[in-house]
């Protein structure tokens, strides 16, 4: 039975009432909810936290990966302000306890941004987006060891247009790797196209497949599915020009299979994909309500084969609210990572918040994650003992206090108090098993 909607108010940093022994143990699925999420009052327990950074310079840490030791190998920028604001790659390895064990950075010309980094066969490769002082924006991608020294580079380029990366992934043969990317033209008045490039171990270009469908389209997220091929996540105009989220099932040779589109609202976009139970995706994102009214972050749970919706949530609140990512654990819990940022004239304090729902979205728990004025969050991974890492920078205050002046009839030196942007990475504390009663319902049943 499927009930199309109902509106909730969930309690933050415990267990949502609704979703106790009645919600929990009911097998019925709510094909759409809209869940009111209220300001936090204090913050959620962590395991352990980690923040890197100098007070001259700002750094932001964008993806990460954890190594077979456990240790968390942290990758973003750094912002020199005395450089004319030029970023350097930073490279960062944070032990199990939080304590940052090396860092390293390098001078990448024209760095843009810093998007991922993955394992490689070498140690880990780096994807990030180059904005040279002349010429066509473009892709780099860099080899590194697990200690952190460069290898080698290698850009990938479109002669007659620009190229922005957004994502990449491995192959199902681990022999390659596939990079979604947005390209666009200098010259032309025409909508922005997704591009799919395969790359060999060494970076180079062995295929692309282009979808210049006359609708501007971007994807922004690839997930490697087990049975091979990928789903991509996005966003395409719709016939009216309006930002519609976009689901795309791709073969291994980049072809599409299948697509969907999901208007919602004045706005919508897909973020990120993740295969689920029963051959079910979930996915994430955010959607913009027509008139007045924050963004609020959206999850939904879609068929594997078809797209078809099987249910929706909207997560709204006080800020606007950015789905950023979303992890599923074996036994069907669905982790959801949002991103809330304080509208114009708001006072209430920017967090982050990582949502807990079961397979048939039922909202488990929400914890909340602060740090110093304001957080911002970008991915969400497993650690080798279970804990689901948060990615993403904060923003803090430092309060530098000066002597008097020597001469007591002389002036005294006020306070200073000084801003900076800073990595941060937060170990949460992982999912507990759930033995789903409506999996074990289906098993006994004749």
């Amino acid at each position: 039975m499927i009930n199309r909607l109902v509106l909730f108010s969930a309690f933050v940093g415990v267990f949502a009432l609704w979703s106790g022994s009645t919600w929990a143990q009911n097998c019925d699925i709510q094909y759409e909810a809209i869940i009111k999420l209220r300001a936090p009052t204090l913050g959620s327990y962590n395991v352990w936290d980690s923040v890197h950074g100098e007070i001259p310079t700002h750094e932001r840490f964008k993806s990460a990966l954890v190594n077979e030791t456990g240790t968390v190998l942290a990758a973003g920028e750094r912002i020199l302000s005395d450089k004319g604001d030029r970023k350097d790659l930073l490279l960062v390895e944070i032990g199990r306890n939080g304590r940052v064990l090396w860092e390293k950075d390098y001078e990448v010309p024209g760095l843009a941004e810093l998007v991922k980094v993955l394992p490689h066969d070498k140690g880990m490769v780096m994807l990030a987006n180059i904005t040279p002082s002349k010429g066509r924006r473009h892709i780099w991608l860099g080899v590194f060891n697990l200690q952190g020294d460069l290898l080698f580079s290698k850009m990938v380029r479109d002669s007659g247009n620009h190229l922005r990366g957004y994502d990449m992934e491995p192959s199902a043969s681990g022999q390659s790797f596939v990079i979604a990317a947005s390209a666009s033209s200098p010259k032309e008045d025409k909508p922005d196209w997704s591009v799919l490039y395969r790359v060999n171990s060494a970076g180079v270009v062995i295929a692309d497949h282009a979808f210049v469908i006359g609708s501007e389209n971007t994807v922004y997220d690839l997930y490697p599915m087990k049975d091979g091929g990928y789903v991509a996540s996005g966003s395409i105009d719709n016939a009216i020009g309006r930002k519609t989220g976009w689901v795309m099932r791709i073969a291994e040779d980049l072809n599409m299979m299948w697509q969907k589109s999901y208007p919602r609202g004045a706005a919508a976009e897909i973020v990120r994909a993740h295969e689920m139970l029963a051959d079910t995706l979930a996915v994430v994102g955010s959607a913009l309500p027509m008139g007045d009214g924050n963004r609020a972050a959206w999850v939904m749970v879609v068929n594997g084969a078809t797209g078809d919706v099987v249910w929706q949530r909207y997560l709204n609140g006080s800020l606007h609210f950015d789905g950023r990512d979303v992890m599923v654990s074996e036994d069907g819990l669905i982790s959801v990572l949002i991103d809330g940022q304080t509208p114009e004239g708001s006072e209430e304090i920017e967090h982050v918040r990582l949502l807990t729902l079961n397979p048939r979205g039922v909202l488990f728990s929400s914890d909340e994650f602060f740090n110093g004025e304001a957080v911002d969050a970008y991915a969400l991974m497993a650690s080798k003992g279970a804990e689901r890492l948060i990615v993403g920078e904060t923003r803090v205050a430092y309060k530098i206090e000066h002597s008097k002046a020597i001469n007591e009839q002389g002036p005294e030196i006020p306070d200073e108090i000084v801003r900076s942007q800073e990595g941060w990475v937060v170990a949460a504390t992982g999912v507990d098993p759930y033995p789903d009663p409506c999996r074990q319902r289906e098993r006994v049943m004749p």
